[in-house]
């Protein structure tokens, strides 16, 4: 994908002098950044069984010993979680 950003010109001229200084592109650069934040972001999302623990935990139900949920019962039951 291809997009315009709109940087002053003494900062794109810096960061390209030390990016040509330290082997890589401008644009090498740029791509590299963005593709750490996706990462740190990747990280700290929690997955949806990460969020299903937790709700179980924070929601611990007291049911009697032995009681079932028959199969309807858990297909009509949701979880709702707000992240």
């Amino acid at each position: 994908m291809s997009i315009t950003l709109s940087i002053p010109p003494e900062i794109v001229q810096e960061v390209r002098e030390w990016a040509e200084a330290n082997g890589t592109s401008l644009n090498q650069y740029v791509r590299d950044c963005l593709e750490a934040k996706c990462a740190e972001l990747a990280k700290s999302r929690k997955t949806r069984a990460q969020q299903f623990l937790e709700f179980a935990k924070e929601h611990q139900v007291k049911v009697p010993k032995g009681w079932k949920w028959s199969r309807e019962e858990a297909t009509e039951r949701k979880m709702r979680c707000l992240a």
